[in-house]
């Protein structure tokens, strides 16, 4: 029989706030066994993290558990001291924080924080040598990927990538093999490929250690690829749980459904994501009945006024109305992406005005920076260097058309973007807009031309002023034009309206904006001036999938109705494939393959493309075990000292001596449209299969 690890029984927990006393999370009931990984989806506000938290025992000082059990292998963890808490923390239960840089000292060294972190549990593990601690963390971190571990441990933090780091934080929590592992968002800032480095990894401990993990997630691709149950949460209720294979094939509650057509694949045909109205009420605010019943589609007169209760329904348990007496057995029936999903080599390529003529041109263009640590070396009479962000990069993109930038973080995808608009100077080669040379151009000359090309940044709240008001904002670009605006209020409205906001938010702050709010305004003050190029910058990163599904669909809708070029910058392929027509994907600052979209996805010629693809999380777990993962060992090199030959040779599966010796040279394979920089592009196999 399997052991359950974790029982959690109709768990309550509150805030006590000036406010009032708010209840987090109401009723929640599930189990973890032995050597299963649980995932746990929801948006933002849903209760996913304090969840995590409860069971970790590591609550804020206003949280409190008010009611329920957790049961850690029959031991209830609610009625146990902090002291007694501390024997299990580290040996038998451990938890990966969602952002491992603000979780690692930055003062000590790996070795000194893992070394400290068993002294930590001595009552527990027995008193044991610096050494024989010392050798633990290194066959820890071995364990987990890490390259010269014996070497490395001595390093700090800072001194890692952002991979790298996440790993030690797995290599910290497995120190004791404990029974239960919570991983909070493990990967939510990773590139895909370091991302399924850390899947990879995270699946293996499980087969070699029996680990059970509760894993928080947002993205539904991952808890495919992952998970064997699945808990969907809402305003801190558990709505739906069951087998993930159950739930992804046929989900029962609206908001489960909701978020599955809310989430892009490149596996599936879509003109347009399917959103959710309005957003997760605060706990001061919590609506009465069902709390998904403002945003519920199905939702009747009960729905409002009557809480539903937990069922079971085809051997899983949902929170609603529908399976009650209220609307029959049947519930309701949606058509989900999966009843339609379909090769997306099949797809007939839509692009808006793309024979409208080239509007943006890059013809060998290099921004290089000084290394700062090899300027001072410079000064002290040693050898400086180089960082080549972008090192030779030739684009055309066309009016209505979009082109997707993809590839690991650090590969030049943002410098690039910012050197087209001329937001960073090129170090060589040359820049034209619309037919003009804006590569030398001086910036009195360079000015009005900005009204033209605009940027969507990655963070929209350090790119709003904080103490401007939005309408404020909006009209800024007006005033830096010299442009006359006959009614500001009609036309804050009116960019407000473009983008799906109501008036209402011109009197706002920043601050008083949610996320995808706050990315609406920063797009509408793009479109202010009217533009013919975007550059968008992670433009739904951080953002709830819905949020995320409303903001593609808003892009993609500007871009047919005022015919704009977009240059679209991102790790998530997920979203190139929804919304890009063209892709190129970079590594080490060059392009090393460029081909339509939907080529690409289903035939990569470059190896390196090969790896991205075969990376991406597809929410649909049946199809698991029938992609082929290729785990790219190690990250990608420094821009400083870039490898001989062609840059991707010391990761590339397919490499020779010609690789190490000679450059590729992007070239155009038999008249296909599709540039490769590849020696070999006739050994890349990979190939998408639904069958």
């Amino acid at each position: 029989m399997t052991e359950k690890i974790l029982q959690v029984k109709k768990l309550e927990v509150k805030y006590h706030t000036r406010e009032g006393i708010l209840t987090a999370i109401h009723d929640a009931s599930f189990d973890v066994d032995e050597g299963e990984i649980v995932g746990v989806v929801g948006e933002s506000g849903c209760g996913k993290s304090t969840v995590a938290s409860a069971v970790m025992r590591l609550l804020p000082p206003n949280g409190q558990i008010s009611g329920g059990q957790m049961l850690f292998r029959g031991k209830d963890l609610c009625q146990l001291d902090e002291g007694g808490m501390r024997l299990l923390r580290g040996k038998d239960m451990a938890m990966i924080f969602q952002d491992a840089m603000t979780s690692l000292n930055p003062v000590f060294s790996i070795e000194q924080q893992m070394i400290d972190a068993q002294k930590a549990r001595m009552p527990a593990t027995g008193q044991k040598g610096q050494k024989a601690l010392r050798e633990r963390a290194v066959m820890m971190l071995e364990r987990v990927g890490i390259s010269d571990a014996a070497r490395q441990i001595k390093e700090y933090p800072h001194q890692f990538s952002g991979g790298m780091r996440q790993r030690i934080m797995i290599a910290m929590a497995l120190l004791s093999n404990p029974a239960l592992l919570v991983a909070d968002e493990p990967t939510s800032a990773l590139d895909v490929t370091l991302e399924a480095q850390i899947l990879e990894l995270i699946v293996g401990l499980r087969k070699e250690l029996g680990t059970a993990i509760l894993y928080i997630t947002h993205d539904l691709g991952v808890i495919a690829r992952l998970c064997d149950k699945l808990i969907v949460m809402y305003a801190g209720n558990i709505v739906e749980y069951g087998d993930v294979f159950g739930i992804f094939d046929r989900p029962k509650h609206p908001y489960t459904q909701a978020l599955l057509r809310s989430h892009p694949s490149h596996s599936v045909r879509a003109d347009r994501l399917r959103t959710i109205r309005g957003r997760v009420p605060s706990l001061r605010e919590l609506p009465l009945g069902c709390k998904f019943a403002p945003r519920c589609d199905l939702a009747g007169e009960v729905c409002h006024g009557t809480e539903p209760d937990f069922l079971l329904v085809d051997r899983r348990y949902v929170l609603c109305h529908a399976y009650g007496r209220a609307w029959g057995e049947a519930g309701p029936t949606v058509t989900l992406p999966s009843e339609t999903r379909r090769p997306a080599a099949v797809r007939t390529l839509e692009r808006t005005g793309s024979g409208d003529g080239v509007i943006v041109k890059t013809v060998q263009v290099r921004t290089h920076f000084r290394d700062h640590v090899a300027f001072l070396g410079q000064v002290m009479g040693q050898t400086g260097g180089t960082v080549r962000a972008v090192d030779g990069v030739d684009i055309e993109i066309r009016r209505g058309e979009t082109l997707g930038l993809v590839g690991e973080s650090g590969s030049g995808k943002t410098t690039l973007g910012r050197t087209i608009l001329r937001l960073l100077d090129p170090t060589d080669g040359t820049v034209i807009i619309d037919g003009q040379d804006i590569t030398r151009m001086p910036q009195s000359k360079l000015r009005p031309m900005r009204a033209r090309m605009q940027m969507i940044f990655q963070d929209p709240f350090s790119s709003l002023s904080p103490r401007m008001k939005m309408a404020s904002i909006l009209l800024e670009p007006f005033r830096i034009h010299g442009l006359p605006v006959d009614d500001p209020k009609e036309k804050v409205d009116e960019l407000l309206a473009t983008v799906g906001l109501s008036s209402e938010q011109a009197d706002k702050y920043a601050h008083q904006l949610s996320g995808g709010q706050a990315r609406r305004v920063g797009i509408a003050r793009a479109l202010a001036l009217n533009p013919d190029i975007l550059v968008a910058d992670e433009p739904t990163a951080g953002l709830d999938v819905s949020v995320a599904a409303g903001v593609l669909n808003l892009l993609k809708d500007l871009r047919e109705e005022f015919n704009l070029a977009y240059v679209i910058i991102t790790h998530n392929l997920n979203v190139i494939s929804f919304i890009a027509d063209r892709v190129a994907v970079m590594y080490l600052g060059k392009i090393v393959e460029l081909a339509e979209a939907e080529y690409l996805f289903t035939q990569p010629r470059h190896p390196y493309t090969e790896a991205l693809m075969s990376a991406i999380p597809i929410p649909d777990p049946r199809l698991r075990d029938k992609i082929q993962h290729i785990i790219l060992e190690g990250e990608i090199p420094s821009a400083r000292n870039p490898p001989p030959g062609c840059p991707f040779h010391p990761r590339c599966r397919y490499a020779e001596e010609r690789c190490i010796a000679e450059v590729p040279r992007l070239r155009e394979e038999n008249g296909s449209q599709r540039l490769t920089a590849c020696h070999f592009p006739e050994r890349v196999q990979f190939r998408l299969s639904w069958d």
